[in-house]
């Protein structure tokens, strides 16, 4: 799929080839997304304690990546933006495959069991879940071109990692629509103050924290 303003494949897979050797971290990437756009607080165990709001800015955070996937897939020469790339590819190696865990594991499995039966939540689970299976697809990929742009060197297949981009951007915004305007309101409508608790205990230990005790 042509996103608007790109060029042709043909031009940007050119771009890309010959671009890989350049040194990073020097050159403008025009309109940069701020490391700050992908960094959680996820290591103070007291924001658990709002474990909805933790997957809410982790669905921000995946804006960010799609908006910077956007910029590499327009023009290469953003690849010139190290940090941006390394920000990127950890949250990528690093976050997203909890927050995917978080929902799947834990969030999703509740929500079934508080929704009523009358909602048909089920159903859009279950194509997240099908649509999270070949996600994991696109970033394997994903994450081997940025390394590799990382580390300055050519894509081996640059028509290829514009495919792979474009097509992982397009499955996230889909998926964050549907959770940012079904699944959380639902979340917040049904989930007592003990499930919240439970929830955010969960995605604590999952990242080896400790929830604080409770005043006595």
């Amino acid at each position: 799929m042509t996103m608007p303003g790109m060029q042709s494949t043909d031009m940007q897979s050119t771009d890309m080839q010959s671009t890989g050797t350049q040194s990073t971290g020097t050159q403008s990437m025009g309109r940069r997304a701020a490391p700050e756009a992908f960094t959680s607080s996820q290591q103070d165990p007291r924001t658990f304690l709002a474990p909805l709001d933790i997957l809410e800015g982790d669905h921000a955070r995946q804006h960010a990546v799609c908006e910077l996937l956007d910029q590499l897939v327009r023009n290469p020469r953003h690849a010139a933006a190290r940090r941006e790339l390394e920000v990127v590819r950890d949250y990528l190696v690093c976050e997203m495959p909890l927050h995917v865990a978080d929902e799947e594991e834990d969030l999703f499995p509740l929500l079934r069991r508080r929704c009523p039966k009358t909602d048909d939540v089920g159903e859009i689970f279950d194509l997240l879940q099908r649509e999270h299976d070949i996600d994991w697809t696109l970033h394997r990929a994903l994450v081997q071109n940025l390394d590799a742009l990382i580390a300055g060197a050519a894509l081996a297949d640059p028509t290829q990692f514009i495919a792979n981009a474009t097509a992982f951007a397009e499955t996230q915004r889909r998926h964050l629509a549907w959770e940012n305007a079904v699944i959380l309101p639902r979340a917040r409508r049904h989930l007592s103050a003990e499930d919240q608790a439970e929830l955010g205990a969960r995605m604590a230990a999952r990242r080896g924290l400790a929830m604080p005790e409770e005043p006595a």
